[in-house]
């Protein structure tokens, strides 16, 4: 039999069953972003949108700032918000929803969720559009 340099407990397996010795798990900061942005989308009233500042910059909303070198890291998420909503409820629920994702995803537990309005959208179905006189037929006069 061919020796594939394992030590006898290495070779029975013994060590492998515990948990503690199968190594680590490293949850990159972008992975913990998409599941803060895609959490937040679950919740009612808040919507994706692209805010443009000026012609130079632009950004995605929601989005999302997270370190996950710490244990319970510090998250940061920039929302966009249909009109009307209850902005102050909406948030809340954002925050509930990205702890209990974070958590159930990463099994890290958030220090703190800070939860930022960053656009708010009107919705075009429940604006009030003013009805403009109709056109002029082509040769006629007032």
């Amino acid at each position: 039999m061919a020796d594939h340099g394992l030590s006898a407990t290495e070779a029975s397996g013994s060590q492998a069953d515990d948990p503690g010795q199968r190594g680590t798990l490293t949850i990159k900061n972008r992975a913990a972003m998409r599941i803060v942005e895609i959490s937040a989308l679950e919740i009612p009233g808040v919507i994706r949108s692209n805010t443009r500042l000026g012609n130079l910059t632009g950004r995605d909303l929601p989005r999302a700032v997270v370190d996950m070198a710490s244990e319970h890291p510090n998250i940061r998420v920039d929302i966009a918000v249909e009109w009307p909503s209850p902005i102050a409820a909406v948030c809340g629920q954002v925050r509930d929803r990205v702890v209990t994702e974070v958590v159930r995803l990463t099994g890290r537990h958030p220090s703190r969720v800070d939860v930022a309005v960053a656009d708010v959208v009107a919705n075009i179905d429940t604006e009030i559009v003013a009805e403009l006189p109709p056109p002029l037929a082509a040769g006629a006069t007032e």
